[in-house]
């Protein structure tokens, strides 16, 4: 007799997401201003999730017309219609750092892998200084 081979179901499939909203233009006048700060506020109400992708219909409601949305399984990007940078995105804080366009940069270099041990050069940028 033979045994069939089981395999255990995932019982959830997407990690747990933090949801956060970067702002990455500056807003085009009061009207957008008040928008994106109400989907702001949207948005850390419902930072909990286990799919990103659930608040897209939110976000098209929130902004009205003249907005494109779309989303990926970690993301939702916003775009001014006719525009090709992007103006906002939702994203998992867990994952991603993205910051608002009045934010000053980090000025770190990139990474090219999580150990600090293993990373690679980048062509062009000096290497970054180690821990003393």
């Amino acid at each position: 007799m033979t045994q069939s081979l089981k395999s255990a179901p995932l019982a959830n499939p997407f990690p747990p997401q933090q949801a956060y909203l970067a702002i990455e233009q500056k807003p085009a006048d009061a009207a957008e201003k008040r928008r994106l700060d109400s989907l702001r506020r949207h948005v850390q109400a419902h930072t909990h999730t286990t799919d990103l992708r659930g608040l897209a219909g939110a976000v098209k409601k929130l902004l009205g017309t003249g907005y494109e949305v779309g989303c990926g399984s970690a993301h939702i990007w916003v775009l001014r219609a006719g525009e090709t940078a992007r103006l906002a995105i939702v994203a998992d804080r867990l994952t991603t750092a993205y910051r608002d366009w009045f934010e000053p940069s980090l000025g770190q270099t990139p990474a090219t892998s999580r150990n600090p041990h293993r990373r690679l050069a980048i062509p062009g940028v000096p290497p970054a200084a180690g821990p003393s």
